[in-house]
């Protein structure tokens, strides 16, 4: 892809952004190295400091990542103002925040050892494009795999003697089951993510939260709602959503 074509995409998606709107791109990348190069350009366009990532393994594919930026990180019990019109999405996820610099080269137990804490989370999201449910992943990867921030819920210990595979949640709106569901591989996830940056001439840093894969898949949501999301053993993340 030209810079050209790749910097009028990630205008195009960076206004989206800023406006809360949902685009169809008359051209978009061609794969994932279209995306990343996309995304990168979306990034430097909106100026935010980056303080955590996404990743997804996809399969038969590559680990993809997005940035969470500055902007929007939410404490627990915050609302979410959603500006655009748009739904809301919503994933309940296990998190983890890096208390150390990740080094050069660092695999499994040495990437473990720069955690800091572990906590339950909200992933709040918008997509920028129309028919989300549609978007191939490397669309998808350009418009920052549809993240728009972060909720921070509960931490909790003995993560790292726990198997956190398959572990039940439920996400409970306006005081009533919505959805329940289970974890795939949050240690995993964290464990890839470290040599996918460094090969894109990136790294995980002090301070970087890490979401690591929904348990209940993506919820969309419109309107005003009571938010909960319970994870067994390991604690909550409450707050609120407004779409009006």
């Amino acid at each position: 892809m030209t810079d050209s074509r790749i910097e009028t995409i990630a205008r195009q998606l960076a206004d989206a952004r800023r406006a809360g709107s949902r685009i169809a791109l008359a051209d978009a990348p061609r794969d994932f190295d279209d995306g990343f190069a996309v995304q990168d350009r979306v990034v430097a366009m909106l100026g935010e400091p980056v303080i955590g990532w996404k990743v997804i393994e996809v399969p038969g594919g590559p680990v993809i990542f997005a940035p969470l930026l500055a902007g929007g990180l939410l404490p627990g019990g915050a609302t979410w103002q959603v500006h655009g019109g748009q739904p809301a999405g919503l994933e309940l996820e296990i998190a983890f925040r890096m208390a150390r610099d990740v080094p050069m080269g660092a695999t499994g137990e040495a990437v473990l050892d720069c955690v800091g804490s572990a906590h339950v989370v909200f992933e709040l999201c918008q997509c920028r494009l129309t028919e989300p449910a549609s978007v191939p992943r490397h669309v998808g990867l350009a418009d920052c795999i549809s993240n728009s921030g972060v909720m921070i819920g509960d931490a909790f210990t003995g993560w790292r003697e726990r198997d956190l595979k398959a572990v039940p949640g439920q996400f409970m709106v306006d005081g009533k089951l919505h959805i329940e569901g289970q974890s795939v591989d949050p240690i995993r996830a964290l464990e890839v993510l470290a040599p996918a940056l460094e090969a894109h001439g990136k790294a995980l840093q002090a301070g970087h939260i890490v979401i690591t894969g929904s348990l209940i898949g993506m919820n969309w949501l419109t309107g005003s709602h009571t938010l909960e999301g319970k994870i067994d053993g390991c604690g909550s993340v409450r707050g609120r959503v407004s779409t009006a």
